[in-house]
């Protein structure tokens, strides 16, 4: 495995620790409306997950596949909106790891010539 594809399979772990940790306020949130929101945007993270943990075991990720590199697109904004959603109970440390899989994703297009 290259190092890109290193990269984004521990890109996989951070997303899936953050969507751990994140679920952990959705107690906490008041508005029904934004707890809905919430919570489907948590069902896609983990279902993209899944997804992607099934390309990475089949040994198939490979960054030059289009599909890969959308998955994971859409992971991020999933992701980000979950970010949203619970900012008033972020802290400090969640919130970087939220910001470091962004970057990781960032500078692997930006690298990716």
């Amino acid at each position: 495995m290259d190092q890109n594809s290193e990269l984004l399979a521990e890109m996989m772990l951070h997303a899936a620790q953050f969507c751990n940790q994140a679920e952990t306020f959705a107690a906490l949130l008041d508005n029904k409306r934004d707890l809905e929101e919430f919570r489907l945007k948590l069902g896609q993270a983990r279902n993209i997950l899944e997804r992607l943990q099934q390309t990475y075991n089949e040994s198939a990720f490979d960054m030059q596949k289009k599909g890969l590199m959308a998955e994971f697109r859409q992971l991020i904004i999933a992701l980000l909106w979950m970010g949203y959603y619970t900012r008033q109970h972020l802290d400090f440390r969640l919130f970087r790891r939220l910001v470091s899989i962004e970057a990781a994703f960032t500078y692997l297009l930006l690298n990716d010539r």
